[in-house]
């Protein structure tokens, strides 16, 4: 692999990570917000059981 390759693929990690990490904020920012789990889930493209386990991580629910 070359250097340019390398870099790259660590650029794409990077990117991913943000998306991650958006994605991540927008649904604590809607279970702060009040909206109901099934329509976080719907729309962040997850399970009702991950935003449950996330609100209860954040001591959110």
């Amino acid at each position: 692999m070359t250097l340019a390759m390398e870099l790259e693929r660590q650029r794409q990690f990077g990117r991913e990570e943000g998306r991650e990490e958006e994605r991540l904020q927008m649904i604590l920012a809607m279970l702060k917000d009040g909206v109901a789990k099934e329509t976080i889930a719907k729309y962040a493209r997850v399970s009702v059981e991950y935003i449950t386990e996330l609100g209860k991580k954040n001591h959110l629910l």
